[in-house]
């Protein structure tokens, strides 16, 4: 069986779910060489579990190991930096959201990779859900009708000790709950129902100390005029309740939730189908925690187009560049309290800047 020599950058809180999950389902054509850590303790933890070399340098981790494929799992705020090492030294990368702080960095990374014929991708493992395909089939099918409004709600939750860590919460290294957390529901919001025309948003810090929000409230319309609202919050407490989306129709209603977009609560159309009444049961599944079950079909599929030679991206960058320029207009209009059009490209004056 081929196996894909991969090495990972980063052994925090996220990399702690792929160790799960690469154990749980068991990823056969992955074979770590090498992890990276500036905290030599995550790093040999890593190692051990892997049964590899760990590092502090990741340039040198790099060269000695030559992976085919580097995990990049470090804070938000480096990604750009860790991408484009891989990029340019030939190593395909799929890193975790946000591909990179600013929208700009993702297109020069692209090119590199394009340039270079290699592949370039992002997690966004909750497009992969049961449910969320089961509503993307729906929306194929037409079976809404003409769609009437949407809602996304995040209702989760992080103490402070979360935000103690030196760089969750600020706006060079991650951003609040929009980027950090919700950032996920935005990308699936932007993937079936963008490209989205205009955004309203209010912020706030409610619960928690950090430089960027842990409380928003969004209002959008898309570009067929279907308006609809986003709110998201690390405050709830003291447990995580939601991540749903709600689409009403003229022929249908539809609600998926769950901690993260892995349930079909209401599946209501006027026009039945036979396998309607299966729906729930079938594109519903039960989660550990807000990450999903996802990340591992990502993973799977991601080896088996590198193991083919094919280095199309599962998501490209193209796509997570929206995604990104819509998170960016959405902050600029909190810090200038106006509505945004997307097509002026406006920019956050305060996200992946040194601030």
């Amino acid at each position: 069986m081929k196996k894909v020599k991969t090495t990972i950058i980063g052994c925090g809180r996220v990399a702690e779910h792929y160790k799960k999950i690469i154990k749980k389902y068991k990823i056969k054509n992955l074979l770590i060489v090498g992890v990276c850590d500036l905290d030599k303790k995550k790093a040999l933890n890593f190692s051990k579990f892997f049964k590899c070399k760990y590092y502090k340098d990741f340039k040198k981790m790099q060269l000695l190991e030559k992976p085919k494929l580097t995990l990049v799992l470090s804070p938000s705020g480096y990604h750009y930096m860790h991408s484009k090492h891989a990029l340019e030294n030939n190593i395909n990368v799929l890193t975790e959201k946000p591909m990179t702080m600013l929208p700009e960095n993702i297109n020069k990374l692209n090119k590199i990779a394009k340039k270079n014929k290699l592949m370039y991708g992002v997690v966004f493992q909750n497009r992969e859900n049961l449910a969320i395909q089961a509503l993307k089939k729906a929306l194929k099918q037409k079976r809404f009708g003409k769609i009437v409004n949407i809602s996304v709600n995040i209702f989760w939750c992080r103490y402070q000790d979360y935000y103690n860590d030196g760089w969750h919460g600020t706006w060079k290294n991650d951003g609040g709950v929009l980027n950090q957390q919700a950032i996920h529901h935005v990308d699936v919001l932007n993937w079936l129902f963008g490209p989205i025309h205009s955004v309203f948003a209010k912020s706030t810090k409610r619960l928690n100390k950090l430089q960027a929000e842990d409380t928003i409230i969004v209002a959008f319309e898309n570009i067929d005029g279907v308006l609809g609202t986003i709110q998201a919050t690390t405050a709830a407490r003291p447990t995580d309740y939601e991540a749903s989306i709600k689409v009403f129709g003229e022929k249908g209603y539809v609600q998926i939730g769950g901690i993260a977009l892995n349930k079909i609560l209401v599946w209501n159309f006027l026009s039945k189908k036979k396998n309607d009444t299966q729906i729930k049961k079938k594109y519903s599944e039960t989660v550990d925690s807000g990450y999903g079950n996802s990340h591992s079909i990502v993973l799977n599929k991601t080896l088996k187009r590198l193991i083919s030679n094919n280095f199309n991206a599962l998501v490209s960058a193209d796509q997570a560049e929206n995604t990104s320029r819509l998170i960016h207009s959405i902050y600029n209009s909190c810090e200038n309290k106006k509505l945004v059009l997307l097509n002026k490209r406006l920019l956050s004056k305060k996200l992946g800047l040194n601030n």
